[in-house]
């Protein structure tokens, strides 16, 4: 990822979980409503909507926390 140092890339990580895990309780207490779907059509699912975008919208965000901080 080509960050600036060790040091700025934990408190780029620090600070990326401090402003999504806040932002995501509304959605954890909401809740999801149940559907009976097979293992298969319950892994396709999630993977549309949490996996690719899930996997790389941290390091995108980290990246330009890293960028922002002026940490050397």
């Amino acid at each position: 990822m080509q960050l600036k140092s060790p040091r700025s890339a934990i408190i780029s990580a620090l600070i990326y979980n401090a402003l999504i895990i806040p932002a995501l309780i509304p959605l954890a207490l909401k809740g999801v409503q149940f559907r009976p779907l097979t293992a298969n059509q319950l892994l396709r699912r999630n993977i549309l909507i949490f996996g690719l975008g899930g996997v790389i919208a941290p390091f995108i965000a980290i990246k330009i926390i890293d960028i922002l901080i002026p940490f050397a």
